[in-house]
């Protein structure tokens, strides 16, 4: 037993050291490419510098996103600034640092300096959100039939592109009628907002998902006069006092 700890921390420390060493390299060819960029723009107005950097930055920190990056995000804006204002500074080495930065940086409300200008604004790595990545629960395949589960893992897949699998990810999840969340058991229904018969057409804009027995109670509802979502009222017969005297219907015997 012991011996297999030891085992297991030897390679949870070699896996460590192996992805962090490829983070820093992922960093260095990441700072490379930025540099080839900003050289390649010395003399082009800062709006095009920005949009070519805009383009790798954002491809870059969304790749890298769905590690434990945030510090990673943060030394590469860092390093961003150095190399732009170095850029800056070859563009006007008889300029002094406030004329430099007055010029290229400009305070943004509550976001501090900003290299941007009136038409462009520099992407920082820092604004892609990290997201953990959540295991796939059991022995789960896409194609299980599970839709519910899967149009809330993924974006672009089979299942997910017909109307339901894009209504349950517009309502994420949750039934339009009782704002509980969908369970795997459940039967889920198309139902229509604004019901054909009173013009309502087939786009998804006009179409909602529904448990069964709240698509039932719905329609129940709009039989009987009542709208969507209003209170149960009263039956028009509750309230009248009723007769224990049964009315003859007319020249009979009255206890007939």
């Amino acid at each position: 037993m012991e011996i297999d700890r030891a085992i297991a921390v030897r390679i949870g420390s070699a896996w460590r050291k192996k992805t962090c060493r490829t983070r820093k390299e992922a960093v260095k060819r990441h700072t490379a490419d930025m540099k080839v960029v900003i050289d390649r723009n010395q003399h082009a107005p800062q709006e095009k510098l920005i949009e070519e950097l805009n383009r790798v930055n954002r491809g870059w920190a969304n790749y890298h996103r769905r590690t434990t990056a945030s510090k990673t995000f943060h030394a590469c804006d860092h390093l961003l600034y150095l190399q732009l204002k170095r850029w800056a500074k070859r563009r006007h080495p008889n300029k002094g640092g406030h004329w430099i930065a007055n010029k290229y940086w400009h305070v943004d409300k509550g976001q501090g300096w900003q290299f941007q200008s009136q038409q462009a604004k520099l992407w920082k790595h820092g604004q892609a959100h990290v997201q953990r990545h959540i295991k796939v629960k059991g022995a789960a395949s896409p194609y299980n039939g599970d839709l519910l589960y899967w149009s809330q893992r993924l974006k672009t897949h089979p299942l997910c592109n017909g109307v339901k699998g894009v209504l349950l990810q517009k309502q994420q999840g949750k039934c339009r009628w009782c704002e509980l969340l969908f369970q795997d058991t459940d039967v889920i229904e198309i139902d229509h907002i604004t019901p054909k018969s009173e013009g309502g057409g087939e786009e998804l804009s006009n179409k909602f998902l529904l448990h069964r027995h709240c698509h039932d109670e719905r329609h129940a509802r709009r039989v009987n006069g009542i709208c969507a979502k209003d209170p149960i009222i009263e039956e028009p017969c509750d309230g009248k006092p009723s007769s224990t005297v049964l009315k003859p219907s007319g020249g009979g015997d009255s206890l007939a």
